[in-house]
């Protein structure tokens, strides 16, 4: 069984593409010695990301997420054991999103939802990323 854990957070300052390509950098490489997989989504300060593997692994990965200052407001939006990854190519995928594309139908007073309130109150983290699995890494979203 593979072990999958996704989580949702807030960066803590700007995120420049620099930021990003060396995060990247970096985790990839470390996913890969430890074999995990996963993808990774980004759009103006959110992060939605998916981590699977060894149970351990992925855990003792998280707990480090957790104390990481370069964001907070880390919420754990599911966790659970499937017979085969869903990111078996992705020592660590990622895509930059539009913001439109985090945003759910507006509320009764035309605001819009925000990605958070929508993976809390509806679970759709699994969806978005499935999307995205589904239609591909698209290179144009890479940084």
């Amino acid at each position: 069984m593979i072990f999958q854990l996704c989580y949702t957070s807030t960066a803590a300052r700007d995120m420049q593409r620099e930021d990003l390509v060396e995060l990247l950098r970096i985790s990839r490489a470390k996913n890969e010695a430890s074999g995990l997989t996963g993808l990774l989504l980004f759009s103006a300060e959110r992060f939605v990301q998916l981590l699977e593997g060894d149970e351990e692994a992925v855990r003792t990965l998280y707990a480090r997420i957790c104390e990481d200052n370069r964001h907070h407001e880390i919420t754990t939006i599911f966790e659970r054991e499937v017979e085969a990854r869903d990111c078996p190519d992705w020592s660590m995928g990622f895509q930059a999103l539009p913001e439109s594309e985090w945003l759910e139908f507006p509320n009764p007073d035309g605001t819009e939802k925000g990605l958070r309130p929508m993976l809390e109150a509806m679970g759709r983290a699994r969806a978005i990323l499935q999307s995205v699995r589904e239609r591909g890494l698209d290179p144009e979203r890479d940084v």
